[in-house]
């Protein structure tokens, strides 16, 4: 009886662990299967993904295909409420044609000797418009090109100047194409034409009967100013002023203060307001290249769009009668009395100053005041300037020829603020109508 007992545990011990080596087996079968199927899916990927790879593709025949891709549409206005004031405008969506003037990258390492050398100072003038810096060196001199103005009269330095941002595009609003650009897809920071969309996204909250509407300042609001080193309208803590002046003070002097009040004024606040901007960027269908972070412009690896994005942003805004008020205003007064006198000392309440110590802030829009007296054939009729040392100076304007045509226009990274006001006046003069 004890031999049989023994046999039989030995019989189930060894069953036991065939049962044990089995279940492992299965379980190293399955691993491998799992991996072997990741495996296939990754080379596929990864196959897909050589296809579109400029960098390893070696003679110019594959470079042409690889590069040649289907665009991807901006400007899609399947997302617009229909019940939103932006239902009834045009959604630009300029794209590509035969004609488009495809303006050579700016070789960045030069660029990148330039801003070195020069420390950062921002030392322009009248004459940087008229080239013969080191800035040459990424320059372009823009062409006579068929059914450009200077066309007529080919080589006319009047009507030829040269080209400094290395980013840029001109958008023929007429027949929604682009006329020109330079590295317009380009995903680059835009500074602060940031604002354009933000008094954009404000248009949801706001109309004309709600412009005298009062805001307080917080001391939150001018300490975040302040911190940052933002351009600012001059709002001091707890100054009541209303929409209207928000709206007008985050465009004209591209002021930070007006620009987080109108946020708070429509969602609350900041963090709020952004998802609001970045869900406009998703009606406008131009989620994939832009997004942002907050309501300034202020730099941050997030906050990004294209030439082109901006383009889009800008032609809706001004189609509005109220942002293109805005956006078209040369001078502003802010309705509000609150700036103090040199005297005044910090931390005294409004009320305990006297009225001839108070005065309404004057604002102006520089770019709109600047180009306004340059020899084009049409004007300037609404623009917003941008700069962060990481996107240079940056322009977006809105342009109307004498023959009625209609275009826009957005520069980044020029080297000055001049400059930047000089490559809008050359790209419409020598390719617009």
């Amino acid at each position: 009886m004890s031999n049989n007992a023994n046999d039989r545990k030995a019989v189930v011990g060894f069953l036991r662990v065939m049962v044990v080596l089995v279940a492992i087996l299965l379980v190293i079968l399955l691993i491998i299967i799992f991996f072997g199927i990741m495996g296939q899916n990754k080379d596929e990927s990864l196959g897909k993904e050589d296809v579109l790879d400029v960098s390893e593709v070696s003679s110019d025949e594959e470079v042409d295909t690889a590069t040649e891709q289907e665009p991807v549409p901006n400007g899609d206005a399947a997302g617009i409420d229909p019940d939103s004031w932006m239902a009834d405008k045009k959604i630009y969506d300029p794209q590509m044609t035969d004609s488009t003037m495809h303006l050579v990258a700016a070789d960045m390492n030069k660029f990148d000797d330039i801003i070195a050398n020069s420390a950062g100072n921002d030392t322009s003038n009248d004459e940087d418009g008229e080239g013969g810096s080191a800035w040459d060196s990424v320059s372009l001199t823009l062409d006579s090109v068929d059914g450009s103005i200077n066309f007529s009269t080919p080589g006319d330095p009047i009507k030829t100047q040269q080209l400094t941002s290395t980013y840029m595009i001109l958008v023929d609003l007429d027949s929604d194409t682009i006329v020109a650009e330079r590295s317009c897809e380009q995903v680059v920071s835009p500074a602060s034409m940031t604002k354009i969309l933000t008094v954009l996204t404000a248009r949801d909250y706001i109309d004309e009967t709600t412009l005298a509407d009062k805001f307080t300042v917080s001391a939150e609001i001018t300490d975040y100013v302040r911190k940052n080193d933002c351009s600012a309208v001059g709002f001091t803590p707890n100054s009541e002023v209303t929409v209207r002046d928000l709206l007008y003070g985050t465009i004209l002097p591209s002021g930070a203060d007006a620009a987080l009040g109108l946020a708070e004024y429509c969602c609350g606040s900041q963090e709020a307001f952004v998802e609001a901007m970045n869900k406009k960027v998703e009606e406008l269908g131009l989620s994939e290249t832009a997004h942002f972070t907050n309501v300034v412009g202020i730099y941050d690896p997030d906050l990004h769009c294209t030439m082109k994005d901006m383009a889009v942003i800008l032609g809706v805004a001004v189609q509005d009668d109220l942002l293109r008020d805005v956006l078209s205003c040369r001078t502003y007064s802010t309705d509000a009395t609150f700036i103090y006198s040199d005297t005044t000392e910090e931390g005294t309440s409004e009320e305990d100053v006297p009225e001839e110590d108070k005065k309404p802030i004057e604002v102006s829009n520089w770019f709109l005041r600047k180009i306004e007296d340059k020899d084009m054939d049409g004007d300037v009729i609404a623009a917003k300037t941008g700069f962060v040392n990481e996107s240079g100076c940056c322009a977006a304007s809105y342009y109307e020829a004498d023959n009625g045509k209609k275009y826009i226009c957005v520069t980044g990274n020029a080297f000055s603020s001049w400059r930047a006001i000089y490559d809008h006046v050359s790209v419409y003069r020598s390719l617009t109508d």
